[in-house]
């Protein structure tokens, strides 16, 4: 490994996480895995496919949660938008072939299903705790989300004691965040353990995650200029 690389904390939940630590330690940084939040899959009735115009994806979660025997065929024919290439590539994975990706952000999504024009039921598997951004924009449209609880993020209830000591004693040299709301858990659990944010450097997916950590108090922000985590590595450079 090579020691000149960056001591990098990395709160992206697992499994997800684990390729986030094989990706930086192959680049010879220092990696330590602390996802702040667990995954629990929950059961959901699949609509049919003669139901719905599209299924909607915003994250690789959504999509795991779908990871099951009895999909039809006719399910991953439809149109599948997801919120970027990191969703489609599991989508693709999952065997969805018709595979429309933002590239971007909720707000990309959104635009996008605007430019493509296809009314009709959109079958949005979710989480249980997210911001309705995007079926609140088409309520009252010709474009239904069916936004459906499909997985539940659980939040940690502390930070590892020696995660907490190399916090205190500035021996991180950068803490990975990626989305809001890990913002805000991550700024609970410093408050917790009297931690400084202001002294922490933070590596944001998106400019609304970096908005979440300085409405906390964080000064050092570094924001990707694309929300996937290859722009994110870049910033370590």
């Amino acid at each position: 490994m090579n020691e000149t690389g960056k001591s990098i904390l990395v709160t992206r939940p697992f499994p997800g996480g684990q390729k986030t630590v094989a990706g930086l330690m192959g680049l010879g940084h220092r990696p330590m895995a602390v996802p702040l939040f667990s995954k629990r899959i929950l059961p959901v009735d699949l609509p049919s496919p003669f139901q719905i115009t599209a299924t909607l994806f915003t994250s690789a979660n959504g999509v795991q949660a779908l990871a099951r025997d009895d999909i039809e065929i006719g399910h991953k024919l439809l149109p599948c938008f997801t919120v970027g290439d990191t969703t489609a590539q599991a989508a693709t994975h999952a065997g969805f072939s018709n595979l429309l990706s933002a590239k971007g952000d909720a707000q990309d999504l959104i635009a996008l299903i605007e430019k493509m024009e296809l009314t009709g039921n959109y079958f949005y598997p979710c989480a249980i705790d997210r911001k309705p951004d995007i079926e609140d924009h088409f309520r009252g449209t010709g474009v239904n989300i069916q936004a459906t609880p499909a997985y539940e993020m659980t939040p940690i209830k502390d930070l590892p004691p020696v995660v907490v000591t190399q916090l205190q004693q500035g021996e991180i040299d950068g803490i990975l965040i990626y989305s809001a709301r890990a913002a805000t858990q991550f700024a609970n659990l410093c408050a917790k353990n009297k931690i400084d944010l202001s002294g922490l450097p933070f590596y944001c997916l998106s400019p609304n995650i970096w908005a979440a950590l300085e409405a906390e108090g964080a000064t050092q922000g570094f924001v990707a200029n694309a929300p996937n985590e290859n722009a994110l590595f870049e910033l370590l450079a």
